[in-house]
């Protein structure tokens, strides 16, 4: 047979090959609902790229890291996702399904395979050429647009298997809310160009693509997306918070995760304009957040009218599926715990596309001594702000990794900054203030760590009385530079149990330092404690006579706590220097003196015991714990507190007692560890919730930052808030100060200002400072008393770091999308006006009586399309209302 015959008895087959191919491919294609329609030129061609294979034996069909030369589709039997880390290769999935592609991560920039897939003896499989696939792209645009639309649909099969999923799971309420329509005075096109999302388009794609979207606004609360309910639609963060949760079933039975996602331009569903495709997250605005909505409509107008534009959409959904792959949950999913080993694997994943320079590099060396994580952490946020696509892609995954270092760095910084404001306040602070501001500090460092408490239903009514619990040993991973190391659970009784009952964190007793514990003394001496002294305190060489007037002092200086209506704060043991402060055998011997206070304190105080459980260990590894149990009186027990006899048969007796309560603690670690959403009435806990302020708004802050560091010259006047200021893109020009400094960041609520505050505003050292905030807090639940009293905090902080700054408060604006909130919002505009009243430094600019309609609603005039941002109209008002005040 002649070689001519060879050669076209060979064409005729591959034709015929491809013919099946295509069917094949039209024929899930219609599964899908997706018009798949090929030109006979297109089916020719098609014909030289594709061919259909057999696996002879288990193989690996594509390898890790591999360059991308080909896109496979499983036709029958099974394919198995490896991940490559040196020696080690774990599962991440197993594919069954029909025509499921594989290697679809070669279809975006940097072109390389990040599994290894191999495929089961006797599986058959599609394989298409790339190089080739893409001139077809070029040349039939609507043909790209389909096969994209298919391939994004199957692909979706990918993310159940790495979940440990045969199938998207059931969403038992699939109904989500549909936010309100608004637009946006921002320049968005080149906001988004930012995000690795859209890194494949210019600024004028994206403003074409932009136009097929629309903009919803959704408050704190609603539901965006639902897990395993159809996708209707695109959506992209724009502004705000959301927590996406997902199931994870690869380590037993289904477990729900939970992702904080703040960063702008992360898609959160996926849609082909066509299928129905079943959700990947349960999406929940955690505050006021936009999102950038392509409909499925839209999406299928972008078809017939911008194939290509539409085909780049679809390959940015194939890669953002990479994503929601590589979350924290996958990286977990190894042989270790250790964060740095899995920002290691990252890296290693991610060796093709980072460059060998960048900082990322240094990551996991930083992380393994607590003095540099924060050098790390800075690296990753440098990375995301600065960063190429590859180095802000990684970096973002790098942060769901590090959520828990994270965390336990912030709570370290928090312990440091506490310790820095007392030790380093003006001789002339007062001690009240420092202690309600550094509560106030605490109560954000405690935010960072998992928590539950259980019996606030306990507490008096009144104040005064003796609130003891057992003193658990500080935490080494706690321990400052100088070697301070906090009584972490004092502080969580005065900051979260005392304070947000009483207002108050009560008065302590403390233990005097020795003369050599420079670190101790210097921060318990400025907070006005009652000082006692035992076995860790410097000997005193005293009389009989005089130990007992220095003993009689104590009691002196509790009565006057009482007369103040003060709550007192005490830890009978006295130490927590001893094998006994451990949470498995705390406590250790109670002493007399906290019962006998209570013998002899006027009127006659409730003893309220707190037991607690875990804040001898770190703060990446376990929930602290709270119990308040009923208050007592000592006369319930002890007939007379001066029998030594009787009263130290009541003391051993009550250790006993109150072992069985630090027991009921754990156990309330451990069960809202196991079942944080169904825990009994009254039980508080920040366990399963979003993070707080910092991991909210940490990036938006370091991008602010990065930015005024370009500038030559601090401002002399200072814009500092939330999103009215931020917006507020003409402010210098309309306010007629070439030197002021807009810090406006988006969202900030008032804890949020104060945290930053030593950040942003100090460095420019204002001889004006204009403060906005208190809207996002009315909107995330907040009342008027709340957000007064938040304002006093920060009032204080202004007051410590620039007490010659004139500074200005505006009120909290009415907006249509807050309708509902105006008595909130007028509470806490009163408020704040009579708290600053009496101040020098302080003017109330009235910034939402001007707003009102004749019937005392918020005025359609300052609002457009967007119901909660001012329009022009309203920038205008706000400007007159500052210069006037400025002048």
């Amino acid at each position: 047979m002649s070689k001519t015959v060879v050669a076209s008895a060979w064409q005729g087959r591959i034709e015929v090959i491809s013919t099946h191919i295509l069917e094949a491919l039209s024929a899930a294609a219609k599964t899908r609902n997706i018009p798949f329609q090929v030109s006979a030129d297109s089916q020719a061609r098609f014909a030289s790229l594709a061919t259909m294979q057999t696996a002879a034996q288990d193989e690996v069909v594509l390898q890790q890291n591999a360059i991308a030369d080909r896109l496979c589709f499983l036709v029958s039997g099974k394919a198995q996702l490896f991940k490559q880390r040196r020696t080690t290769s774990t599962l991440l999935g197993t594919v069954t399904g029909h025509l499921v592609p594989l290697g679809v991560s070669g279809l975006n920039s940097p072109g390389r395979y990040l599994s290894e897939i191999k495929l089961a003896a006797g599986s058959e499989y599609i394989t298409l050429d790339l190089d080739a696939l893409r001139d077809l792209f070029m040349i039939d645009p609507p043909f790209a647009a389909q096969f994209y639309s298919l391939v994004l649909a199957q692909a979706t099969n990918l993310l159940w298997a790495t979940r440990g999923l045969p199938e998207a799971p059931p969403a038992e309420h699939p109904s989500c809310d549909e936010g309100a329509g608004h637009g946006s005075d921002f320049d968005v096109a080149r906001r988004l160009a930012d995000a690795p999302f859209f890194s494949p388009l210019s600024v004028e794609r994206i403003a074409q693509l932009l136009s097929y979207a629309e903009m919803k606004l959704f408050s704190a609360g609603q539901r965006i997306a639902v897990e395993g309910a159809p996708s209707d639609g695109v959506k992209i963060l724009f502004s705000g918070r959301v927590a996406a949760a997902y199931t994870d079933a690869r380590q037993g039975g289904p477990k729900e995760r939970v992702r904080t996602v703040v960063r702008p331009g992360v898609a959160l569903s996926w849609h082909n304009g066509h299928s129905e495709m079943a959700a990947p997250y349960t999406v929940t605005a955690t505050r006021d957040t936009t999102m950038l909505v392509l409909s499925p409509e839209n999406i299928q107008r972008l078809i017939s009218e911008a194939p290509t534009l539409v085909a780049t959409l679809f390959q940015s959904q194939i890669w953002q599926l990479g994503r929601y792959q590589q979350t924290a949950a996958g990286l977990s999913f190894t042989a270790t715990d250790d964060e740095a080993a899995h920002i290691e694997a990252l890296l290693q994943d991610n060796s093709a596309r980072i460059p060998v320079e960048s900082v990322l590099h240094g990551v996991p060396h930083a992380l393994r001594n607590r003095f540099t994580v924060g050098h790390a952490l800075d690296s990753v946020y440098d990375a995301i702000v600065t960063g190429n696509d590859a180095e802000r892609s990684v970096a973002g995954l790098m942060m769901d990794v590090l959520d828990g270092v994270e965390r336990e760095h912030r709570f370290f910084k928090g312990l440091n900054a506490v310790y820095t404001r007392v030790t380093s306040a003006a001789r002339a602070t007062n001690p009240v203030t420092l202690r309600e501001l550094s509560n106030a500090d605490f109560s954000r460092a405690f935010d960072q760590v998992a928590y539950a408490i259980k019996g606030m239903e306990h507490l008096p009514q009144t104040a005064s009385n003796i609130y003891f619990y057992n003193h658990l040993a500080a935490c080494p991973e706690n321990e400052l530079a100088n070697g301070h190391a906090f009584s972490v659970d004092s502080h969580f009784v005065s900051s979260k149990i005392l304070t947000p009952k009483y207002g108050d964190g009560g008065q302590r007793i403390v233990r005097a330092s020795r003369n050599t514990e420079f670190w101790r003394n210097g921060y318990y001496a400025r907070l006005d404690n009652i000082f006692v002294s035992n076995a860790e305190s410097d000997w005193i060489d005293e009389t009989p006579e005089e130990k007992e007037r220095r003993k009689a002092q104590l009691f002196i200086e509790a009565q006057r706590t009482f007369d103040a209506g003060r709550p007192l704060a005490i830890a009978p043991e006295g130490t927590s220097e001893t094998p006994d402060n451990l949470t498995p055998t705390s406590p250790g011997p109670f002493k007399p003196g906290a019962f006998l206070l209570a013998a002899q304190l006027k009127p006659t105080p409730y003893l309220v015991p707190i037991a607690l459980a875990n804040f001898d260990y770190s703060v990446a590894q376990t929930t602290y714990a709270a119990v308040i149990k009923p208050p007592f009186l000592i006369s319930d027990y002890v007939k007379d507190v001066n029998d030594r006899n009787e009263m130290g048969d009541f003391l051993a007796w009550y250790r006993e007692i109150f072992r069985g309560y630090v027991a009921e603690a754990r156990e309330l670690a451990e069960e809202v560890n196991a079942r944080a959403a169904t825990l009994p009435e009254g039980v508080i806990t920040n366990v399963g919730l979003v993070s707080p302020v910092e991991q909210e708004f940490e990036a938006d802050v370091r991008e602010l930052e990065f930015r005024l560091a370009r500038r030559k010259h601090p401002g002399r006047v200072a814009l500092y808030g939330s999103s009215t200021f931020r917006l507020w893109s003409d402010a210098a020009r309309d306010l007629g100060q070439s030197d002021l400094v807009n810090l406006g960041f988006g969202g900030a609520t008032l804890t949020a200002c104060r945290s930053y505050f030593k950040r942003l505003v100090l460095p420019h050292d204002p001889s004006a400072l204009v403060f906005y905030a208190g809207d996002n807090d009315i909107g995330t639940g907040a009342s008027g008393e709340e957000v007064a009293a938040a304002f006093e905090l920060f009032r204080a902080e202004v007051q410590e770091h620039l007490p010659q700054t004139k500074c200005y408060v505006v009120s909290i604006k009415p907006s249509p999308f807050r309708a509902h909130l105006q008595p909130q919002i007028q509470q806490a505009n009163a408020l704040i006006k009579a708290g600053v009243a009496d101040d020098p430094n302080w003017t109330f600019i009235d910034f939402h009586t001007p707003m009102l309609d004749a019937d005392g609603a918020p005025s359609g005039m300052f609002y457009g399309a967007d119901p909660l941002h001012v329009n022009a109209t309203g920038y205008g008002l706000l400007a007159k209302l500052i210069r006037d005040a400025l002048a």
